[in-house]
């Protein structure tokens, strides 16, 4: 069974933590919760690198349970190349319909992730 664990990209600070449910929950009204930042999926634990997030602010992404060739973690929101060798990128993203992540090529080598929709969305662009 995959891990189910989120990152998060804050409007605020523009860049992507980790959601710390340890830390911070949900409280009255809008609330916090608790991250850490998490860049290039590198996380350094230490009570001060913990931040409070408004969960308005944030655009939330699910871990797929899956890890590209150079070992990182593939969320929602990354953009993927191609693992065939072609000059083609992905944006993975959840389909209610399928129940399943799109934009993971299954050929079966890894994807690579290059970046994502909030902090690289120059990658999406048409060449």
């Amino acid at each position: 069974m995959r891990e189910i664990k989120f990152r998060l990209y804050s409007k605020y600070y523009k860049r992507m933590f980790l959601f710390d449910p340890q830390w911070g929950n949900y409280s009255h009204g809008d609330g916090w919760v608790g991250a850490i930042p998490f860049e290039d999926g590198r996380v350094t634990y230490a009570p001060s690198n913990r931040q409070q997030l408004a969960p308005s602010d944030c655009e939330w992404m699910q871990f797929t349970g899956l890890i590209d060739r150079n070992s990182k973690e593939i969320y929602e929101g990354d953009i993927v190349r191609d693992c065939n060798g072609l000059d083609v990128t992905w944006v993975v993203e959840w389909c209610d319909k399928e129940a399943c992540f799109l934009g993971l090529d299954w050929c079966g080598k890894p994807n690579e992730v290059i970046g994502n929709i909030y902090s690289n969305p120059e990658l999406m662009e048409v060449k």
